[in-house]
């Protein structure tokens, strides 16, 4: 869950990156993306990676008007990430924090599962996004882990 996520970023701050920014102004840009990452960008991308990974082992159809509809509302959530990234490196400012880490586990998903990857590689900035988180070391170690 997000909150324990920041009660985690919080607790750990002086021990490695910190994830919620020192400022008030980068917690507010953190804040606002893991607001949008929660409320935009999950729904859309958790009802794809279920429909396309899951469904079918779980015996249950496909529902191809589900996985249309969330491909299109992930897309225009994407065009929004695309012009944020174009004017900072990371979606919370120029520093990896919680509203990129949230990302990381739908995106690999989509990106590495679910054939959707053109959803990442067709935008700039967001693929560029995605090459840097998603090869930090800390991911690589968990990637392991799986």
């Amino acid at each position: 869950s997000r909150a324990i996520l920041r009660y985690c970023s919080e607790k750990y701050s002086s021990q490695g990156t910190d994830l919620h920014g020192k400022t008030i102004e980068e917690r507010a840009l953190v804040e606002q993306w893991l607001e949008v990452e929660s409320h935009n960008f999950n729904a859309p991308a958790l009802s794809l990676v279920f429909q396309l990974m899951y469904a079918s082992k779980l015996g249950i159809p496909q529902n191809e008007e589900e996985i249309k509809s969330s491909e299109e509302k992930l897309n225009k959530v994407l065009d929004v990430y695309e012009e944020r990234l174009s004017k900072s490196k990371y979606l919370g400012g120029d520093f990896f924090s919680l509203a990129d880490l949230t990302h990381l586990p739908l995106i690999h998903y989509l990106v590495h599962d679910c054939g959707k990857e053109s959803l990442v590689k067709g935008r700039q900035h967001v693929s560029l996004w995605w090459e840097d988180i998603s090869s930090r070391p800390s991911w690589k170690k968990v990637l392991e882990l799986k």
